[in-house]
């Protein structure tokens, strides 16, 4: 199964009367490379969560963005009381002894530091460690299923093009023998028309016809470049990791066009060829989104 780099998932929790969410998001990059944003008290199961991610993604940038919602965070709000009374006894204390006129007021109270507090790290780590899982994996999924809806897009719309660069390998094919009778009849009529009345020696002419047949020929070109092509389609029915191989086998596909372009005789088929390498280039560019 062939997928794609980009993807998108969302999975959630519940926890301690909130939720958490974990979204995973994924992008092209050339190994696999992790960013992950998320509280202080969840930064020991990175290291778990990413052999977790690696098992389902081997290639691309991604990004695990993990939060608690406002209904966790409410609930599990609470007050440093002992800190609080200790302020508000000293505080009234010096207020008193320096004759400072006014009573203490709880709203600055509540603004100092360390009032409020979040209990989350009162719950213990294994339900918390069970809840990040739950929605990650979800997350996963979710991503996991994205990327392979996108490779089917891109493997279908990979899959068109191939079939366009074999069509036109094989009107090639077709049209290269005659393409160099005719290059041979046109250079032969065009040397008659340099000597004029004399005699064309035959078995120089033959022999300088033998060397332009040689030197047009890219029927070596021609197998070696329908043998990729093959290769490739074989290579992205295989699945997996096809994208390095991917590319490879293009880049041969582009270099026997660009010779066979350079060989050629016939216009046709030199426009033929560049049709190739062009289709080899975009083909290249979606490739590289593949896994």
């Amino acid at each position: 199964m062939v997928t794609s780099m980009t993807g998108y998932g969302k999975g959630s929790a519940k926890i301690s009367g909130g939720e958490l969410t974990v979204e995973i998001r994924t992008v092209n990059h050339r190994y696999i490379d992790f960013s992950f944003r998320q509280p202080r008290i969840l930064n020991d199961f990175e290291r778990e969560m990413e052999k977790i991610i690696r098992r389902r993604i081997k290639r691309g940038h991604v990004y695990v963005s993990t939060q608690f919602n406002s209904t966790f965070e409410a609930e599990n709000l609470q007050i440093n009381k002992k800190y609080l009374k200790k302020i508000y006894r000293d505080l009234s204390a010096f207020a008193r002894k320096e004759r400072i006129p006014g009573e203490v007021d709880i709203n600055a109270l509540v603004a100092l530091p360390e009032v409020l507090y979040s209990a989350t790290e009162a719950i213990p780590g294994k339900r918390l460690k069970a809840a990040l899982l739950k929605a990650l994996q979800a997350a996963l999924e979710n991503c996991a299923g994205m990327r392979t809806s996108e490779g089917k897009a891109l493997l279908e719309d990979i899959r068109s093009r191939m079939a366009k660069i074999g069509k036109i390998s094989a009107r090639i094919e077709k049209k290269a023998p005659r393409a160099v009778e005719t290059a041979l009849a046109k250079t032969k009529n065009r040397l008659q028309q340099l000597i004029g009345s004399a005699e064309i020696d035959e078995g120089r002419w033959a022999l300088e016809a033998a060397i332009m047949v040689d030197r047009t020929d890219f029927s070596e070109e021609l197998v070696r470049l329908k043998s990729h092509l093959e290769q490739l389609g074989k290579t992205l029915e295989g699945g997996g990791e096809v994208s390095k191989k991917g590319t490879f086998l293009l880049q041969e596909i582009h270099r026997e066009a660009t010779t066979m372009g350079n060989k050629a005789a016939d216009s046709m088929i030199i426009n033929d060829c560049l049709s190739i390498k062009e289709s080899v280039e975009k083909i290249r560019e979606q490739i590289q989104n593949l896994e």
